[in-house]
């Protein structure tokens, strides 16, 4: 416990977990356990409850980021490096703003391109330098947890049906936010979406492996198109125009 609230930087060597050991998968059951019994609730509760419930875990989400910061802040270490930048940190904002607003653009952009992002975080986690249950880790598993959790949610709820007729939309909102972040990494060396260098552990440095950097940028391409067809595919037969239900 002396260790729970300190810093990546200040921590002493061999304090964090391995990626696939014993205190990884525990976790990873602890968020398949939580991600099912949301899904179960929501998909229970009647409309007002699904709006409350909604409501609910998206201001979770954004209280996951707002302790995250408080750390820093309190620590005084908060900086430019340590910006919501990421996709899983963009996805905190669209997850809270879509709880208060549904729409169908950025439901669809969630559910194809934020979850599978918070989802691929859980399995190649990039804080393994932390102890499994310090501070850091215990909120960053949570918040990836609910980021890959909403959506999900509001699918079996029938809250949300996906729409591949907005995956176009969904692939310019992500070249908007990767353009200005890339341009932002290069100026301050920071590595904000993964965009300098892939993520320790992760199937960007299978890709950078023989397509170098930043050839490996182009993996991002194919692992969107097998992503978005595994969503989507299932559902090519129900996709309508409707906007969120609730």
């Amino acid at each position: 416990m002396e260790n729970f609230f300190v810093l990546e930087d200040r921590l002493p060597a061999g304090a964090g977990f391995a990626t696939f050991g014993r205190e990884h998968i525990c976790w990873l059951l602890i968020a398949a356990a939580l991600g099912a019994a949301l899904c179960m609730v929501f998909r229970r509760a009647g409309r007002r409850g699904q709006a409350r419930l909604r409501v609910a875990v998206g201001c979770m989400i954004l209280l996951c980021e707002l302790l995250k910061d408080a750390n820093l802040l309190a620590q005084g270490v908060f900086d430019i490096y340590y910006l919501p930048l990421h996709l899983c940190g963009i996805a905190v904002f669209f997850s809270f703003y879509h709880s208060l607003r549904p729409g169908e653009v950025i439901g669809n952009f969630l559910y194809s391109t934020c979850m599978p992002g918070a989802f691929c975080a859980l399995l190649f986690p990039d804080w393994t330098a932390y102890p499994a249950f310090s501070y850091h880790s215990i909120v960053a598993f949570l918040v990836h947890t609910l980021l890959t959790v909403y959506p999900l949610m509001l699918l079996c709820g029938g809250a949300f049906r996906p729409n591949r007729r907005r995956l176009p939309a969904c692939f310019l909102l992500l070249l908007s936010l990767a353009v200005p972040i890339y341009v932002f990494d290069r100026i301050f060396q920071a590595n904000y979406m993964f965009l300098l260098q892939p993520s320790p552990g992760s199937p960007l440095e299978w890709f950078a492996s023989f397509l170098g950097n930043p050839g490996y940028l182009l993996g991002y391409l194919p692992m969107l198109a097998v992503i978005w067809a595994a969503l989507y595919f299932p559902f090519r037969h129900r996709e309508r125009d409707s906007s969120m239900d609730v």
